[in-house]
């Protein structure tokens, strides 16, 4: 099994509707490629955890990192691990904007109730996931783990 984690910055901020698109078509070729993780945006930022066979994620990124809408790409976390941290999720998204579960995204919330289990698994990439909410000072309230 094999993890990624990056960050990036959109050319231009998402609409709802482009980011729905977006979604579509992660979640489409995850399931497909057997992919699991977690993606997140707020305010042109991007931070998405990849996992799966190593080809496959490899594949993922070399497509995501040539995607004319991503700018400013930096891979902070890259290696074998034992085990997913999303195994049910095809790719899990989130918006700080977004508290709760509607159509289809997991909110704020629901990543924050994950982040002891992931601690538990990947300190790493769990400080990394509440480093992304806590760089905006507009969330930084609601971490509480």
């Amino acid at each position: 099994m094999y993890r990624t984690v990056y960050i990036s910055a959109a050319t231009n901020l998402f609409s709802d509707a482009q980011l729905e698109a977006l979604l579509a078509v992660a979640r489409r070729n995850n399931q497909r490629d057997h992919i699991s993780g977690l993606l997140m945006y707020h305010d042109g930022s991007f931070l998405q955890v990849l996992e799966g066979e190593r080809e496959a994620v490899e594949a993922c990124i070399t497509r995501i990192a040539a995607n004319p809408n991503h700018t400013q790409f930096l891979r902070l976390v890259q290696g074998e691990v034992p085990d997913r941290l999303f195994p049910a999720w095809s790719m899990g998204f989130a918006r700080p904007e977004d508290l709760g579960d509607a159509d289809g995204l997991t909110g704020l919330d629901r990543v924050l109730e994950e982040l002891p289990r992931l601690r538990g698994l990947d300190r790493q990439v769990a400080t990394l996931i509440r480093s992304f909410f806590a760089t905006h000072s507009d969330y930084l309230a609601r971490l509480t783990v």
